[in-house]
């Protein structure tokens, strides 16, 4: 059984700033969170929440039948993500257990309808789903269906499955197998029309399921198409030969060597002779109107290029209810359906990866031709998509999470995509490419990754901008080679990378590493605690000589667990570094000769702590003739500013032009990394008078009560403004990142300190 880590090991107060943070997106934040990221170590946030001080005591009461105290909703959250994060074999039994214990405590009007239906479908693998849905009155309704076929007796089954799909249904034919293998589709009337579809069907070492899928293609009611089975180097298999018998408009295309799915597809779009060619997974089944359904909207308007149609992922049994799923009909990226002639010649071919190319190319064909000529035609289900563990995405995807190396291949051709609809680069890709135009983790690329060797490994959150410039820095020495890892903070694991950072992984420039690559490395330095919060459970396949972890003043309390985290995923001795705080100049400046309004404009940001707001509407509840600024990063402040101030919330201005507009930046106990950006916009820095020391002249020191008149002198005298502006940006330049990269080079010599420093860095 997993120990859990305790609230103490955080601190309430940094664990109620992460609630209020991930609360932004809505109450189910958090635990949203906590699943993105399979992370252990998030329940403690949420048990926190829940007003849990010990984990595993709670789930020792609840499999003992004992009722918990606390609020059924966050309860109900915790017990969703124990369920699915599904770490170890009895979470899902944990889960469930929760779920018994709400409904005993509280009853079932207390319990959220997303939680019902969760505890449902948990509740279906041991028999007592029935129950549930009979207690339960505000189950999802698409949750309520699928249990209700899945619970029917075989008399009721069939017409109860068949409901889901379109018009007409499906039968069993008699004998041994599973469900699945035994479909006979429906008759439908023949269309006959001159537009021919190819079907591109590929498979390796296929059994008895190929024959399903190709039978489902052979009874589809559109009868000029040709079924192209291609072989991605099975070897001889038998089934084949059955397969093409099966109809005379079937091809085998026989490949010598395997080069996964996307490699046997592009010989598909070669071989193919249809003006238009969709695709089919080989265990799959498509509905017998599907050609039809996809291809008639092509028909009808020649602006549109592709479309895609939705699917039913079922088991072999065709079990519909999936835990964790709230729907039964879900995107079926296979179903892609395109112009054969206008996508070779605009689009090229698919990626040569080995998993996740067929969404980049439905997104390559929106980024050329604009997301209206791709639509999706939602609504019916025209494909069942067989569930199995061998299949390419089994491994990578789960209810609410996506394997890091699957994101990171989805940050990497958006931005490509980026440049592509924008007219900076080509769209069109060849057959077998000789190099890449965007990048892919090796766990895409390669079927057995070899270890991969490396002086120096960084490690942060690349989303966030800051991270770039001491890349770029590490990268320009030439004695060291180094990767990037990224370690995305809690609720930040969907967020694509810097737009900076991608371009340079995706020209090559940078080398990123997943944490499940098997590396090797001499010093792993991880950029801060906030990294190895609530850290990811992914097993790690990176081993560090040395872990060092830069101090950060904001993070005291969580330097254990950090550490602790460290030691787990890396492995090595794991130490702390207060290094200099650095920020990218350039990126930040701006021209300043004079103040930019007629009364001066002050500003801050602000993020989950309000007490610089607190102490702002006290300096300033009596200077009405100032312009008062605040970009508010927490994007819900719980205390009002005065109606005259400004507040930007993160989607309305970026931090860079943000601090464009002010003429002054009032700081307070910020600490120092903090504070660089505004100085390298050029702002005036305001501080209090003990800041002296570490700023000297690049700041302007007063008490709050001079404030105001410490802001007039200076906007009235623009030589004076622009004078003390220029010493900030000199300042900033002192912090660029060169330093820092001197800082760190210099650690792979000497020892780092072996507990964290609090205290902000001098100068």
């Amino acid at each position: 059984m997993r120990t859990h880590i305790t609230p103490a090991s955080y601190g309430s107060a940094l664990l109620e700033r992460h609630l209020r943070a991930l609360r932004r997106t809505g109450p189910d934040g958090p635990a949203t969170a906590a699943i993105q990221a399979r992370s252990a170590d998030a329940r403690v946030l949420l048990a926190h929440a829940a007003g849990v001080p010990d984990l595993d005591a709670l789930l020792t009461a609840v499999r003992a039948g004992r009722a918990p105290d606390g609020d059924p909703w966050a309860l109900g959250e915790l017990a969703r993500a124990i369920a699915l994060q599904d770490l170890e074999a009895h979470d899902r039994a944990d889960g469930l257990a929760l779920f018994d214990a709400l409904l005993r405590a509280h009853g079932p009007a207390a319990i959220a309808p997303a939680h019902q239906g969760l505890h449902a479908q948990l509740a279906f693998p041991v028999g007592r789903a029935a129950d549930l849905l009979a207690r339960y009155p505000r189950i999802p309704r698409p949750i309520r269906e699928a249990l209700a076929v899945d619970l029917a007796e075989p008399g009721e089954w069939l017409a109860r499955f068949t409901r889901l799909l379109p018009a007409p249904g499906i039968t069993l034919a008699d004998g041994p197998g599973p469900r699945f293998d035994r479909i006979v589709p429906g008759v439908v009337p023949r269309v006959d029309d001159p537009h021919r579809i190819t079907t591109i069907v590929t498979t390796y070492r296929p059994g008895p399921a190929l024959l399903v899928t190709v039978r489902s293609l052979v009874a589809q009611s559109w009868a000029n198409q040709e079924i192209l089975i291609v072989d991605d180097g099975s070897g001889p298999a038998p089934v084949l030969d059955e397969a093409a018998g099966l109809d005379p408009r079937i091809r085998v295309l026989r490949l010598a060597v395997n080069g996964g799915t996307y490699l046997a597809r592009n010989a598909g779009l070669d071989a193919a002779t249809g003006d238009f060619v969709t695709f089919q997974d080989s265990d799959d089944w498509s509905h017998p109107l599907r050609l039809e359904r996809q291809v008639a909207p092509l028909l009808a308007d020649p602006a549109l290029v592709a479309t895609t149609s939705a699917g039913m992922r079922v088991t072999g049994d065709l079990v519909v209810t999936r835990p964790g799923h709230p729907q039964h009909r879900s995107y079926n990226l296979s179903s892609l359906m395109l112009r054969r002639p206008l996508a070779l010649a605009r689009l090229g071919y698919l990626d040569t990866v080995r998993k996740g190319a067929d969404a980049e190319y439905v997104e390559r064909a929106r980024a050329v031709f604009g997301r209206p000529a791709v639509p999706h035609l939602g609504g019916e289900t025209l494909a069942l998509i067989r569930l199995s563990g061998t299949s390419l995405s089994s491994a990578d995807m789960a209810p609410g999470w996506m394997h890091p190396a699957r994101q990171a291949y989805l940050s990497a051709f958006q931005a490509w995509h980026r440049r592509v609809a924008g007219g900076r680069e080509p769209a069109v890709r060849p057959r077998e490419p000789q190099r890449r135009v965007f990048a892919a983790p090796r766990r895409l690329t390669e079927t057995t990754p070899a270890t991969v060797t490396v002086d120096l490994v960084l490690a942060a959150d690349f989303s966030a901008p800051e991270h770039a410039a001491p890349l770029r820095a590490l990268l320009a020495q030439p004695s060291v080679s180094v990767a990037a890892l990224h370690l995305p903070v809690l609720g930040g694991a969907t967020r694509n990378l810097d737009p900076d950072v991608q371009r340079l992984i995706n020209t090559g420039a940078a080398e990123q590493i997943q944490l499940t690559d098997r590396v090797h490395t001499g010093l792993l330095l991880v950029r801060g605690p906030a990294g190895l919060a609530f850290a990811t459970s992914l097993p790690s396949g990176i081993r560090a000589d040395r872990v060092v972890i830069e101090e950060d003043p904001a993070w005291p309390a969580a330097a254990a667990a950090g550490a602790a985290a460290a030691r787990r995923m890396f492995g090595g001795e794991v130490t702390f570094a207060a290094l200099p705080c650095t920020v990218d100049a350039r990126r930040w400046q701006t021209s300043r000769r004079e103040p930019a309004a007629d009364r001066p404009v002050l500003g801050r940001f602000l993020a989950d702590d309000h007490d610089p707001l607190r102490s702002l509407r006290r300096s300033l509840r009596d200077s009405p003739d100032l312009d008062v600024r605040l970009l508010h990063r927490a994007a819900d402040p719980t205390t009002r500013p005065p109606l005259h101030w400004l507040v930007y919330q993160p989607t309305d201005v970026t931090p860079r032009s943000f601090l464009h507009q002010l003429d002054f930046y009032l700081g307070d106990a910020d600490p120092p990394a903090d504070l660089l950006a505004p100085l390298a916009a050029g702002c005036v820095l305001l501080l209090p008078p003990d800041r002296e020391p570490e700023y000297g002249p690049a700041a302007v020191y007063c008490t709050p009560a001079d404030l105001s008149r410490t802001l007039r002198r200076l906007h009235r005298s623009p030589q004076r403004y622009a004078a003390q502006s220029a010493r900030s940006l000199a300042f900033a330049r002192r912090h660029e990142p060169g330093r820092w990269a001197d800082a760190v080079l210099a650690l792979r010599t000497r020892p780092a300190l072996p507990h964290p420093r609090t205290g902000p860095e001098p100068g």
